[in-house]
Order: structure tokens, then C-alpha cells, then sequence
């Protein structure tokens, strides 16, 4: 079957590792779309931070944002999920006493934290940056703490789509995830991470294939349709969903092996440009 739809995911693929989108690219993707091909962007990034980074007049068919958690066709909201307050307050009070880094994102406006984590979170990035840490997420925590995170004085549960956890230190969030495996059993909840150094809690069952496929649906699509590239854990449901999976080059030697192909160059070399225009030229 002819694909008439391509997911693509955000950091790490459509972002380069300065968390910009190269022009030559917005330009292919809007070629792409006037050749009747749907694009939509799958990402564990929120819509604030989404637009954040990409252009104003940057236009695609559909945004499944927060792994799933909400979903758009076009710039109308198709679902919405939210995440249990009693879950959210039982990870962050375990996170808080073992000073892990988190950021609490509400369906609407900026993410936050308290007040007084700051130094704990600033105490986190001044430590080396591991070769396992991506440029790109790196840079993001970094513009996190400087000028995206709302400090607050109190912590609201309401209404959070997104709960994201981060080490510099790779065995320090692998616990983190053993703990909240541990709190599974308690509340059910699924975990995904974009890459070695993050964690984030997010409803069951939910995911961007999820969100996918409900974009194909209301696009009378379907996955045999589909062309999806990504490079991280999260994108792997996704990967599943389509008929063709795209790693990155810059992905994991793990996320490579579940995917059909690998681009040619990395998100730091424009590698999803350059594979786009080879594959639909």
C-alpha cells in the first residue's frame, strides 16, 4: 500500500541538537503536504513546547503531544488525558527526598516546580555531563531552569499531563524507574523515556501510537499507511503501528534494530531532511 502519512517525532529527528528546525526542512515538509501526504509530529513534548521551538507559520495535519496525553488535527484538541493526583503526589514526594530533578506539566500553561528545588536542580546540571547525554536535552534542561520552569511556593495536581524526572547520571534514574515500577503495584501507570537520562509517568495505555491512530482515523488512514521515524524508547510504539519504521542514525543500537530503515546522517547533520527528500523525491 502507498504511504499517505508520515509521524514524525521531535527531539533527537525533526530537532536539531540546538532544539531548531532547519528551514530546508519546514520547506520539504510543506511540499510534502501540498503533494496530499499527511505529516503529523508524535512527541513527549507538551504544546507549549512545541511551540516553543518551531516557527509561528508552521503548519502540519496533526501534534500528538506528551507521548499521547493530548492530541490535535490540526488545531483542534481530538483527546485529552489527564494523570491521578494521588499517583503524581506519591512520585514527586519520593522524588523530592531523594533530590531528583522533576518538572510538573499541566495541560495548560508552564511546567513548574517549587521554589525551593531550585538549588537542587541547579546543583544537578553543574554536574559532568555524561557522553550518554544528549546535546539536545542537555541544552533543554538548561533553558528549563533559566527561563521555561514556573517556581512555585505550592504544588497543584490538577489537571497534569506530563511529570518528567532527569539525571545527569544514567544509574541514578535507572533506580528511579525500579521505583516506579515498584509503585505500579500500587497505581496504574505507564513510564517512557526519549533517552538514557529521563523517566516521565503518563496514563495506561496511552502512548503516540494512541494518539496516531486516532489521527488516522479521523484521516479515514490507515497503519498500512503510515511511515514513522524516530530514535528513542518512546518512538518504538509508533514504530509498531507503522508499516515502515525509520531509526535515526543518531538513534540507540537497540531502537535501530526495531526499525526497517536508518537515515543515512543524524538530526545534527539535518539526516531527516536528507532522508526525506531520497524517499519522496
Amino acid at each position: 500500500m502507498t504511504l499517505r502519512a508520515i509521524a514524525l517525532d521531535m527531539d533527537g529527528t525533526f530537532l536539531d541538537a540546538h532544539n531548531t528546525v532547519n528551514a530546508k526542512l519546514i520547506q520539504l515538509i510543506g511540499d510534502l503536504r501540498l503533494k496530499d501526504y499527511h505529516i503529523f509530529l508524535a512527541t513527549g513534548r507538551t504544546m507549549i513546547e512545541i511551540l516553543d521551538v518551531v516557527p509561528d507559520d508552521f503548519e502540519v495535519d496533526g501534534i500528538v503531544t506528551a507521548n499521547g496525553m493530548i492530541c490535535y488535527k490540526e488545531n483542534t484538541k481530538i483527546v485529552q488525558h489527564t494523570l491521578d493526583s494521588d499517583l503524581i503526589n506519591k512520585a514527586i514526594s519520593h522524588a523530592r527526598s531523594n533530590n531528583m530533578y522533576y518538572e510538573l506539566h499541566p495541560a495548560e500553561g508552564r511546567r513548574f516546580a517549587l521554589k525551593s528545588d531550585f538549588q537542587t536542580f541547579n546543583s544537578e546540571l553543574k554536574k559532568k555531563k555524561s557522553k550518554t547525554l544528549p546535546t539536545n536535552e542537555y541544552h533543554s534542561r538548561v533553558e528549563a531552569l533559566e527561563n521555561e520552569i514556573e517556581w512555585v511556593e505550592e504544588l497543584t495536581y490538577k489537571d497534569i499531563i506530563k511529570v518528567y524526572f532527569f539525571s545527569m547520571d544514567t544509574e541514578v534514574i535507572n533506580k528511579w524507574k525500579n521505583h516506579l515500577n515498584q509503585l505500579k503495584m500500587e497505581k496504574t501507570f505507564t513510564t517512557s523515556s526519549s533517552s538514557l537520562h529521563n523517566v516521565e509517568i503518563m496514563v495506561d495505555n496511552v502512548s503516540k501510537a494512541t494518539g496516531i491512530q486516532l489521527l488516522l482515523d479521523k484521516y479515514n488512514l490507515s497503519p498500512k499507511e503510515l511511515m514513522a521515524v524516530g530514535d528513542a524508547e518512546n518512538d518504538l510504539p509508533m514504530f509498531d503501528l507503522a508499516t515502515h519504521a525509520v531509526a535515526m542514525k543518531n538513534a540507540h543500537e537497540s531502537i535501530k534494530l526495531e526499525a526497517d530503515d536508518v537515515t543515512e546522517h543524524p538530526h545534527n547533520e539535518n539526516g531527516l531532511y536528507h532522508y526525506l527528500k531520497e524517499k519522496f523525491k
